[in-house]
C-alpha cells in the first residue's frame, strides 16, 4: 500500500495498516531470507543459528522489561517529557539485555551446549553482549515510532532491515564467517538501529512532545512501574513461548528438528504479527480516550481477521508445497506443524485484542493472565507431546491454546449468558473491579476512619459497595464501572446529582435526592462516593399488602412533586419527537428480527402522529421511575430516590407516573413488561385513566391518551434498558416477550382506535 494512502487514513486505522504492512514486507523478505540459508546451510548448522537467534531475541525481550509497552502507553501522554521517557525506557532495557545477553553466554556450557560447541565461547559471549542490547532497542524503536505516531516509517524501516539481512547472509557465505547467519542478523541489526535513533531522539521525538503538550499527563518512574510489573510478567511467558520453543525443539528432537520449526514459526509470525501490529496502534491512539476503547477494539478484530482467517487457511492447505521451497526437509517434518500453528493465528486475533485493551486500561491481571496462560499451556503440551508427534506437538499446542483462551474471554464479555454461567463470571469481574478502586475509596475515606463495607449490588462490570464508620451504615456508597457503557451511565448520573442539588426551585425536595462526595478514575474504571440515604428498597413495600397503597400513593406524589416544581410547557415539534419517539424506536428496530422492523416503523409513525404539535408539560424526570429505585420508611413512605443515570432535564413529566405503574404491576405478576402493556391496552383501567389524567391536568397542557402513554411509557423503558446492558437485546426470549409481542399486538389496537376515531 503506499504511504500516500496510508496517509489519507484515520490516524489509528492507518497505523495499525502501516504496522501490517510492516510485517507483510517483513515477513516476504525474511521468508526469502531463510530459503536461502536453508539453501546455503546443512539443516543442523542453520537449526543451530536460529536457535542462537531466538535465543538472543528472547533474552532481549525478557530484558528490556517490557518497556515496549510501557512506552507505547506513556510516551503518547508524556508531553514535553517524551524524550526523557524514551532514553530512560531504552537505558534500563538496553542495559539489562546486555547484563542478561551475558549471564546466558557465560552459562551456555550448562544450559546449551550445542551453541557452545558451533560458535566457541569468546564468540558466543561477543554476540551476546553485542547483539541482545541491540535487539532490545531494535524492538523498543518500532513501538515509540507507533507512540509517537509515525508508524509510517516501520514498514520502510523493517525493509530495510531485512534487505540487509539478505545482503549480508551471502556476505557471511562468500567469506566462510563462523555463525555467519547469525552474524548477518546482529550486524544488520546495528546498522538500523543507530540512524533510526539518532533521528528519532534528536528530531522526531522532541516534536511530538511539543505538539502534544496540551494532552499532558503526569508519567512517573511509580506509574511505569505499576504498569510494567504485570505486563512484564505476563511478557515474560509470552518471549518464552515466541523464542523459547526452539530451545526446547533443539534439546527435545535436535538441530534438524529445529531448523524445521524456525521455519514454521518465521512463516505463522507473519500472521500472528498482523494483530500484534493493529494491537499496537490500538494502544498508542486509546491511551487518552478509554470511551472510544471498546469501538476500537471491535474495529481491529475486525480488521485483523479479514487479513488473518483467509491467509491461515490458505497456510493450512498449503503448508507442504509452502515448505517445500525451502527444501524436502523442511517440508516432511513441518507440514503438520505449519498447518496447527497457522490455524492458531486466528484466535489469536481475540488474545491480542484483549490484551491491547486492558494495556490501555491498565488491567494487570488480564495483562499477565492471558499470555502466562496461552504461554503455559503451549510449553507444557509441547514438552509432553514432542516425543510422540514430534514438531507437529507444537503446532497442536498453539491451535489448543489460543482456542482455549479465545473461549474463555468470549465468555467473559458475551453480552448474554445462561443465568448460572452468568453469575460466576459476574463474581469474579466484580472481585477484580472492588480490588482496582479500592484504594480509590481508601484515599477519600481513610480520613474519617471509615472501612469499606458488604458489597449491594452491581453487575459483571459495575460494583457498588457500602463504605463507613460501621462498613457502611449511615455512611456513603462508592460505585464504579469498568465498561465504556457503565462509565458513561455513572458519569451521567454524577452531572445529573450534581445539577439537581445546584437547583434552587427543588428546595427542600433535594434531601431526596444522593449527593456527589467524590468521584474520579480509579484503576481504567471510574468511580463515584455518594451519601448512602436511610431507607429500605421500596420492592419490599410493594410487596406487602399492608402497605402497597400508602407506598404507590407515596411514590406518585414524591415524583410528582419533582415534576411540580420544574414544570414548563412545550409544543411537542421535531426535538421531543426524535427524544421520545424516534431514538428509543431505533434501538427497539436494531433488536427486532429484520421481518418485525417495518411494524416497529410504523408504529413510531402513529405515535409521531398522535403526538405531534400536542401541548405537554416537560419537566425534570427520573427516566427510570420504579420500585427498586425508590428507598421507603418502614411505614412504606417514600424517603429517597436514587439511580438517577437516565434523568432528563426536559423529559415528558408524566411517563414517570406510567414507567411506575406498569413497572410494579409487572413486579406484582411476576410476569414480563411486554405481558402487562398488552393487557393495558386491551383493558384502559379507570383508575389508571383517571390518575394520569390528574397528573396531566396538575401541571397544565393536554391530556394524553392512555394508550398513547402506555406505548411512550413502554418504548422509554425498554429503550432504556438495551442502552444500559447489551445483554437485553442479545436474548432472543427478552426480545420476543417485551419488544416482538407489544409492536405486533400494539398495531391492531391502535389502528381500530384511529377507525373509531378517538
Amino acid at each position: 500500500m503506499p504511504r500516500s494512502v496510508l496517509l489519507r487514513l484515520a490516524p489509528v486505522h492507518r497505523d495499525g495498516l502501516a504496522l501490517v504492512l510492516s510485517s507483510a514486507l517483513t515477513s516476504g523478505v525474511g521468508l526469502l531470507y531463510w530459503v536461502l540459508a536453508a539453501r546455503l546451510f546443512p539443516p543442523d548448522v542453520l537449526g543451530i543459528n536460529q536457535v542462537a537467534i531466538s535465543t538472543m531475541m528472547f533474552l532481549g525481550g525478557i530484558a528490556q522489561l517490557n518497556m515496549t509497552y510501557a512506552l507505547l502507553r506513556f510516551v503518547p501522554v508524556a508531553g514535553w517529557a517524551a524524550r526523557r521517557v524514551v532514553l530512560g525506557g531504552y537505558v534500563v532495557g538496553a542495559g539489562m539485555a546486555a547484563l542478561v545477553g551475558a549471564g546466558f553466554a557465560l552459562g551456555a556450557r550448562v544450559w546449551a551446549p550445542q551453541l557452545v560447541d558451533e560458535f566457541g565461547p569468546g564468540r558466543l559471549l561477543l554476540f551476546f553482549v553485542v547483539a541482545t542490547p541491540l535487539w532490545s532497542i531494535f524492538v523498543i524503536q518500532d513501538y515509540v515510532l507507533t507512540g509517537i505516531r509515525r508508524a509510517t516509517v516501520v514498514p520502510g524501516e523493517n525493509f530495510v532491515f531485512s534487505l540487509l539481512k539478505i545482503l549480508l547472509l551471502l556476505v557471511a557465505t562468500v567469506l566462510v564467517v563462523p555463525g555467519g547467519i547469525a552474524v548477518s542478523w546482529a550486524v544488520a541489526t546495528a546498522l538500523i538501529v543507530v540512524p533510526i535513533n539518532v533521528w528519532m531522539l534528536l528530531r522526531a521525538v522532541p516534536q511530538f512532545g511539543r505538539n502534544s503538550a496540551v494532552s499532558f499527563e503526569p508519567v512517573t518512574v511509580s506509574a511505569i512501574a505499576r504498569f510494567v510489573r504485570a505486563d512484564y510478567a505476563g511478557g515474560v511467558f509470552w518471549q518464552a513461548a515466541l523464542f523459547g520453543i526452539p530451545l526446547l525443539v533443539l534439546a527435545r528432537l535436535g538441530a534438524g528438528a529445529a531448523a524445521a520449526y524456525a521455519v514454521v514459526w518465521t512463516i505463522t509470525q507473519s500472521l500472528y504479527l498482523v494483530a500484534s501490529g493493529m494491537s499496537q496502534s490500538m494502544v498508542a491512539h486509546s491511551a487518552g480516550d478509554l470511551d472510544g476503547l471498546d469501538g476500537a477494539r471491535r474495529a481491529m478484530v475486525r480488521r485483523a481477521m479479514v487479513l488473518v482467517a483467509p491467509a491461515s487457511v490458505v497456510l493450512a492447505v498449503g503448508a507442504p508445497l509452502i515448505l517445500s521451497l525451502f527444501g524436502r526437509h523442511y517440508a516432511d517434518y513441518g507440514s503438520g506443524a505449519l498447518r496447527w500453528t497457522a490455524l492458531s493465528a486466528i484466535p489469536n486475533v481475540v488474545t491480542a485484542s484483549t490484551v491491547g485493551a486492558a494495556r490501555v486500561r491498565r488491567r494487570m491481571g488480564v495483562l499477565f493472565g492471558v499470555p502466562a496462560g496461552i504461554s503455559v499451556m503451549v510449553i507444557v503440551l509441547s514438552w509432553e507431546l514432542m516425543p510422540v508427534l514430534g514438531i507437529t506437538a507444537v503446532g497442536i499446542s498453539w491451535l489448543t491454546a489460543q482456542v482455549l483462551m479465545a473461549l474463555g474471554i468470549l465468555v467473559a464479555t458475551a453480552p448474554w449468558l445462561p443465568p448460572g454461567l452468568r453469575t460466576g463470571v459476574d463474581r469474579v469481574r466484580t472481585k477484580a473491579l472492588l480490588r482496582r478502586v479500592r484504594p480509590f475509596a481508601a484515599a477519600d475515606t481513610r480520613r474519617d476512619g471509615w472501612v469499606m463495607g458488604e458489597r449491594l449490588g452491581g453487575g459483571s462490570d459495575t460494583v457498588v459497595v457500602a463504605c463507613g464508620p460501621d462498613g457502611g451504615i449511615g455512611g456513603a456508597l462508592l460505585k464504579a464501572s469498568d465498561s465504556t457503557l457503565g462509565r458513561t451511565h455513572l458519569r451521567r448520573q454524577t452531572d445529573v446529582l450534581r445539577a439537581l442539588h445546584t437547583d434552587t426551585r427543588l428546595g427542600a425536595w433535594r434531601r431526596l435526592v444522593p449527593s456527589v462526595l467524590d468521584d474520579g478514575d480509579a484503576g481504567g474504571s471510574y468511580a463515584v462516593i455518594e451519601s448512602r440515604l436511610a431507607g429500605r428498597g421500596g420492592g419490599e413495600a410493594l410487596r406487602d399488602p399492608a402497605r402497597r397503597r400508602r407506598f404507590r400513593s407515596s411514590a406518585v406524589s414524591v415524583i410528582s412533586e419533582l415534576h411540580r416544581c420544574t414544570a414548563t410547557p412545550a409544543v411537542v415539534g421535531d426535538e421531543e419527537l426524535r427524544l421520545w419517539v424516534a431514538e428509543p424506536m431505533a434501538q427497539v428496530v436494531r433488536a427486532l428480527p429484520r421481518g418485525r422492523r417495518a411494524e416497529a416503523e410504523r408504529l413510531a409513525a402513529i405515535l409521531t402522529e398522535q403526538l405531534r404539535g400536542r401541548v405537554v408539560s416537560t419537566a425534570w424526570t427520573h427516566g427510570d421511575y420504579t420500585a427498586d429505585n425508590v428507598l421507603t420508611a418502614p411505614d412504606g413512605r417514600v424517603v429517597a430516590i436514587v439511580d438517577w443515570c437516565q434523568a432528563q432535564q426536559r423529559g415528558l413529566a408524566v411517563l414517570d407516573v406510567v414507567s411506575f405503574l406498569l413497572t410494579s404491576e409487572r413486579e406484582l405478576l411476576g410476569s414480563e413488561l411486554g405481558a402487562v402493556v398488552l393487557e393495558h391496552l386491551a383493558d384502559i383501567r379507570s383508575a389508571d385513566n383517571e390518575l394520569l389524567a390528574r397528573a396531566q391536568r396538575m401541571l397544565g397542557g393536554s391530556v394524553l391518551d392512555v394508550r398513547l402513554l402506555t406505548l411512550l411509557g413502554w418504548l422509554a423503558h425498554v429503550a432504556q434498558n438495551m442502552a444500559k446492558s447489551p445483554s437485553f437485546a442479545a436474548n432472543p426470549v427478552w426480545v420476543r416477550r417485551n419488544l416482538v409481542a407489544v409492536v405486533a399486538g400494539a398495531l391492531p389496537v391502535l389502528d381500530e382506535q384511529v377507525t373509531a376515531g378517538v
